[in-house]
């Protein structure tokens, strides 16, 4: 995958992300990705939960909306709105906390030591340029 991956055109890249342009770049190892990705997954926080915590949902609620979701697709904030659980704002806000609690895979690879803070910094700019 690495191979086939690096030797598409840098718009081909991007659609793997920041963590795939560092592989692609040689700044980081496969394997370096992979755990990011990992830490990632286990350290992601859930808009349910979120909503479970925060007390807008009861846990009969998010799983009414996750059965909804299972059935017929769709986002969860979408769902909870369109069943009248949750009104756009609580969603909006939630989405906030779910933003400022998930942690950016470049931030993943500097506390994992795959890459160091300027090397992450210097690509990022690259990588945003080609957006």
């Amino acid at each position: 995958m690495t191979v086939v991956l690096c030797e598409t055109k840098i718009e081909k890249v991007t659609e793997f992300g920041f963590g795939g342009f560092l592989l692609c770049e040689g700044e980081i190892e496969e394997h370096d990705l992979e755990r990011a990705l990992r830490f990632q997954r286990i350290e992601h926080v859930a808009i349910g939960g979120l909503a479970v915590r925060e007390k807008y949902l009861s846990e009969r609620q998010l799983c009414d909306i996750k059965s909804h979701q299972r059935e017929r697709g769709g986002l969860f904030g979408e769902i909870a709105i369109e069943l009248g659980l949750l009104c756009e704002g609580r969603v909006n806000t939630l989405l906030a906390m779910q933003a400022d609690k998930n942690i950016r895979i470049g931030e993943i690879l500097v506390m994992l030591g795959a890459v160091s803070r300027d090397v992450m910094e210097y690509h990022l700019q690259d990588f945003h340029a080609s957006l």
